[in-house]
């Protein structure tokens, strides 16, 4: 099952092959001249800032009902549309043992109201042309102006006369099962969520983390109190855009949202995060990873709309922002390190946070955090350029104009207006603002929140490259972590002494059903379901004999793919085009064929290493490397120290390197075969894999196995 993924990737990826010429073609077809290029040297120079201009960005009208709601008018009558943003202000809390309850919530909004099913509330809005998103913050629609009515009255309905049906909600809880496994097998999001839990604390609602446990916890009554409790009137705001004057806006808020009961809703105050007392090196290990994600993070004290927001955008666009950002010409231009490299600084009500970060190769991880910590020293202790503080308020002027052609980001600047308190000249007046800022006044932000003298560092990566991190830490020691956020020993996590990698193998062996039965077999027949953007994948595979192999993707009543082997010959059609067979595929193919291929490395013991346990799923696993004759197809595999079973695979395919997680191990003829897989990584989604039908030992058409 292991390769299954061959039909899959090339059914899924074929799209992304296809790439428009028409701009390169152009492009080629009149060479640059020599000349010219030499008059334009002054390009090489960033023009001086000049004066920051007057900016008009037209008032924008505001009332509220008399629930509570605040409502924000911003009038725009070139074209004949309308937008509403309903914003629902849920304050942070902690979920506990429910965390993820909200992402939840959110998913299920839309699913159904009194008097309308999924389906009817779609084809409602497809028949008006508009749009209708909601989620866990409120709600989102557009149309044209000739059914501002019809749009708002549905926006009101999915939010007021939300009703959530047990079936569909199962299939919310799912989703969001498959969405954590697709983060929990992504270094890139495991870095994420540890910077949280650091950042924050675990006891604070930015730092707290869903796990599998609190998903599970979730159940249908928790997703309706959360709804009941934090989505009223008095902690809402109503954004309309577009073609409407403010006695149409009036009236259609008020007869859309005017019934909506306001109530308190308990708003809970946290003590503000700290940074830690000197410099803290956190990492989760990863056995067989090629790069290394690292963050570097701190919470910090900025708040929306005050000078030193204003001023930490500006250094922070200097130090971390695009291409000529400080981080990026050093860690990607100069040192080659990485295809990128950049910071940012957010700003928060209740706390933010300044990050750096970039993913770099192995072998110079540490080297990338000798560069990180050089540039933040020098961006917190010494004034910025002046030519540096030119371009950065040049770059800002523009993508500040450019940003005042949207109604919908006028909007939002409205609504931050109201939502935070602001002078309702700060828009208007911030260019002024930026102009005016200097070098000190960037200084003076940038050694407050900076500065890399207490400062959390965070790697994911192998974990070969943890002990060279140690130098970097104040305690001189390396934290390590599991993907949940947890501390763990990495002494109870080292390479078992006492087993061999052909022991795991013939541990995994005797736990499936023994060798004797595992003998026996001659042939295998599976049925697979998943669903993917709502339609069903139909995966079918055979095998016979250790030679043989047939599997077959149908999507929509069509085969998408057809995979054939038999005794070297191979064969493989996608979407009816016979595609060129290759050695890779042949090899491939060939492991396929085998019955169990994870019992047939017993006879590959050589290939096989153990580079220690990790946890997965809450399951403690030892990692078993296996090598492949060609390099290209290297993985990981992963066997519950308990159980015996094999319970994640990571395999590399190419650019691809995909995480399949095995699970319901059900016995079929005296032979335990796993019910569930799910794959995430080799495509933007997980794709969760449920065995409909299994049989072993049965007869085969042997037409399958056919190949032209």
């Amino acid at each position: 099952m292991q390769k299954l993924l061959l039909g899959l990737l090339a059914l899924f990826l074929v799209a992304a092959c296809s790439t428009p010429q028409a701009t390169t073609d152009k492009m080629a077809e009149k060479p640059a001249d020599a000349t010219e290029m030499m008059k334009d040297d002054f390009r090489a120079m960033a023009p001086e800032a000049g004066p920051a201009p007057e900016i008009k960005i037209g008032d924008f009208q505001d009332f509220k009902l008399d629930n509570g709601l605040q409502v924000v008018l911003v009038e725009n009558h070139k074209l004949p549309r309308v937008s509403y943003q309903l914003f629902v202000d849920v304050p942070p809390h902690l979920e506990g043992e429910y965390a993820g309850t909200g992402q939840m919530m959110g998913q299920m909004l839309r699913r159904a109201t009194s008097t309308k099913t999924k389906e009817q509330i779609d084809e409602e809005i497809d028949f008006i042309g508009a749009s209708l998103n909601a989620g866990g913050s409120g709600a989102f629609g557009a149309t044209i102006s000739k059914y501002k009515e019809k749009l708002i009255e549905m926006m009101a309905e999915v939010v007021l006369d939300a009703r959530f049906p047990e079936e569909e909600f199962a299939k919310v809880k799912t989703e969001a099962e498959a969405g954590l496994q697709s983060s929990l097998g992504n270094p890139g999001a495991i870095a994420s969520r540890l910077r949280q839990r650091l950042t924050y604390g675990a006891d604070h609602p930015y730092g707290e983390l869903t796990t599998e446990a609190s998903l599970k916890n979730v159940e249908l009554d928790a997703v309706k109190k959360y709804y009941e409790t934090y989505f009223v009137p008095n902690r809402s705001y109503l954004v309309m855009v577009g073609d409407l004057t403010r006695a149409e806006a009036e009236k259609l808020a008020k007869k859309a949202f005017g019934s909506w009961a306001k109530k308190d809703v308990p708003a809970p105050t946290f003590a503000m995060p700290e940074a830690p007392k000197g410099v803290t090196v956190n990492f989760v290990p990863r056995a067989g990873a090629v790069q290394s994600n690292i963050i570097l993070s701190k919470p910090a004290d900025v708040k929306p709309g005050t000078k030193k927001a204003l001023r930490a955008s500006i250094v922070n666009r200097i130090l971390g922002t695009g291409f000529n950002g400080r981080l990026n010409q050093n860690i990607r231009e100069d040192k080659a390190y990485s295809y990128g490299a950049g910071s940012s600084v957010d700003a928060d009500e209740l706390v933010g946070s300044f990050t750096a970060s970039s993913d770099v190769r192995n072998e110079v991880t540490d080297s990338a955090v000798t560069e990180f910590m050089t540039e933040l020293m020098k961006i917190s202790t010494a004034p910025v350029t002046a030519e540096e503080l030119n371009r950065a308020k040049s770059q800002i002027t523009g993508s500040f104009g450019r940003a005042l052609e949207s109604p919908q980001r006028i909007a939002s600047f409205a609504l931050n207006t109201i939502r935070y308190g602001l002078d309702r000249n700060y828009y208007p007046s911030y260019l002024q603002k930026v102009a005016s800022s200097s070098s000190n006044d960037l200084l003076e932000v940038s050694s407050e929140i900076m500065s890399p003298e207490n400062i959390n560092i965070i790697v994911v990566g192998d974990k070969a490259v943890a002990d060279k991190l140690a130098k970097f830490a104040t305690s001189g020691k390396v934290n390590y972590y599991d993907v949940n956020g947890e501390m763990i020993d990495m002494e109870d996590m080292a390479a078992p002494t006492d087993v061999t990698p052909k022991q795991v193998i013939m541990d995994y062996t005797e736990a499936i059903g023994g060798a004797a039965a595992i003998a026996g077999m001659k042939s295998w027949s599976q049925v697979m379901e998943a669903n993917v953007q709502g339609q069903t994948v139909v995966q079918t595979m055979y095998k016979e004999g250790g030679t043989k192999f047939s599997s077959q993707t149908q999507m929509m009543g069509m085969t998408m793919a057809d995979q054939r082997y038999n005794d070297g010959k191979v064969s493989m059609m996608q979407q009816g085009q016979k595609m060129p067979a290759n050695d890779e595929m042949a090899a491939g193919m060939k492991e396929q064929a085998t019955l169990f291929p994870t019992v047939a490395l017993l006879d590959k013991a050589d290939m096989l290493s153990i580079d220690g346990t990790e946890t997965v799923n809450g399951k403690k696993a030892i990692v078993l490397s296996v090598k492949s004759e060609s390099g290209a197809g290297d993985a990981q595999m992963y066997f519950d120290q308990d159980s015996k079973l094999l319970i994640r695979r990571v395999q590399k395919q190419g650019p691809v390197t995909a995480t399949i997680d095995y699970g319901d191990y059900r016995e079929v003829s005296g032979v335990k075969i796993p019910y569930e897989m799910t794959i995430t990584g080799a495509m933007p989604f997980p794709l969760k894999f449920v065995t409909k039908e299994m049989k072993l030992n049965t007869e085969i058409d042997q037409s399958l196995f056919e190949v032209e």
